[in-house]
């Protein structure tokens, strides 16, 4: 019988193994780790994944972990890495998300908020409008590909049970983190520089009319700009997203691959 319906212990480690990685990337991704997306769809996702991967590793060999403690380590390790690559992608998505908060603590429509099913969380509309535009532009220029290719490599470079975490990931990380930030500044810096100049000219006219409800007319005027801005301003919003997804995919990935065997 051959050995793909006979599998050994050896063989089965190393499926839990490749499960392992591919779940933590699975479950951190934006479009998969959803909660909109049931918990059973992903696990049968990154389960049949495994399934087509595994069999490329099946003389790899293991070493006996001895307990289950070292078992754990060696899940967690596989954990880790895959979801070093979803938290890059994830990271870059609270950056369009302070795009959104930006918007609209300045236009002051900040009250018009609702539940992100992401997060569970209160959410600014707008924050949600930039959350979907970036995924679409996401999963239009090829990166959930990219993502899968990049952990894909990752199985070349440390096959399953060999996995060296070291703290280039986290310094990736954090270094994605701060291009997320300039990404939200800059996403939002057309509305911001629009909207302070409205802020401006309102209270220049408030001086000049002491009798005009400026809160009022401020309020109505500063939603006009935003709107206006916003509708010219999404496909540059977007087009900055494509240009750091694939950076910070390739900055992860390099901080992975650079570790020594």
């Amino acid at each position: 019988m051959s050995t793909l319906f006979s599998p050994s212990t050896n063989q089965f480690l190393i499926f839990v193994l490749v499960l392992s990685r591919l779940g933590g990337l699975f479950f951190t991704l934006p479009f998969l780790g959803s909660k909109v997306i049931p918990m059973r769809i992903r696990a049968l996702l990154s389960f049949a994944v495994a399934l087509l991967v595994t069999p490329l590793y099946w003389d790899e060999p293991i070493d006996d972990p001895g307990n289950m403690l070292n078992l754990g380590v060696l899940v967690g390790r596989e954990v880790v890495l895959g979801m070093a690559l979803g938290l890059g992608i994830l990271i870059l998505f609270a950056g369009m998300q302070l795009t959104g908060q930006i918007i609209g603590q300045m236009s002051g429509m900040q009250l018009a908020d609702i539940v992100n099913p992401n997060t569970q969380e209160s959410a600014s509309v707008f924050s949600q409008l930039l959350d979907l535009i970036t995924l679409v532009a996401f999963l239009t220029i090829g990166g959930h590909r990219q993502i899968v290719q990049a952990l894909l490599d990752t199985f070349q470079w440390m096959p399953p049970g060999q996995v060296t975490i070291s703290s280039g990931i986290v310094t990736a990380l954090t270094e994605v983190t701060t291009q997320s930030f300039i990404l939200g500044i800059r996403a939002a810096a057309p509305i911001m520089t629009a909207l302070l100049l409205s802020i401006l000219v309102m209270g220049l006219i408030s001086r000049t009319l002491p009798q005009l409800n400026v809160i009022a007319v401020g309020f109505s005027f500063n939603s006009m700009i935003m709107l206006v801005m916003l509708s010219f301003s999404l496909g540059a919003a977007a087009w900055l997203f494509q240009d750091e997804a694939e950076n910070a995919i390739q900055i992860v990935r390099n901080s992975i691959l650079s570790i020594p065997k």
